[in-house]
């Protein structure tokens, strides 16, 4: 399994407003099928921005050329992301074009913090994603803890929440909210 180390997960994780440092982007995935009234695991893991291409895209070529070609084109499926940093600009362009060429695909973005989100392209993006079916969303308590649980090397240990994780939350959601 791929997994991350509780130290790299707390640090690029951490839903700062600002967060200093944090250049990297890691991308929790699960990939799941849609079968009557439960979701059935297919993979899951995670990427992280390597040799100057964004997770999103690692993921996307990853998911092209070793999953899409295994999956029925007549069943749905669902992808969740768990990510440090929401989508940039160009990276929630190319997510666009993946969705509009895959309609048995739904995707669901939760994200710990913002990335750049001033720029008005990043905005238009964002709104373009939720246009195209995904659901982009802030990170919280409850999302935390389910990606502490299944893509963090924890030890067994539960998630204990760091000071202001929920008063950042409600400010990257207030965001968010506010360019939706």
């Amino acid at each position: 399994r791929n997994l991350i180390s509780q130290e790299t997960f707390k640090f690029h994780f951490k839903d700062l407003r600002y967060a200093k440092g944090r250049k990297d982007t890691f991308l929790c995935y699960e990939v799941t099928r849609k079968d009557c009234d439960s979701p059935v695991s297919l993979h899951h893991g995670v990427f992280k921005n390597k040799d100057n291409i964004h997770a999103e895209i690692c993921f996307l070529y990853w998911f092209h050329d070793k999953v899409l070609k295994v999956l029925s084109p007549r069943e749905e499926f669902k992808i969740t992301w768990y990510m440090s940093w929401s989508p940039c600009f160009e990276c929630a362009e190319q997510i666009v074009r993946f969705l509009a060429t895959h309609h048995n695909l739904s995707l669901d973005i939760f994200s710990s913090r913002l990335y750049n989100v001033r720029v008005p392209e990043t905005q238009q993006n964002l709104c373009r994603l939720v246009q195209e079916g995904a659901q982009v969303a802030a990170m919280d308590l409850y999302e935390f803890k389910k990606c502490w649980k299944k893509f963090v090397d924890n030890g067994g240990r539960r998630f204990r929440p760091w000071k202001r994780l929920l008063t950042n939350f409600r400010y990257q959601d207030s965001k968010l909210q506010e360019i939706l």
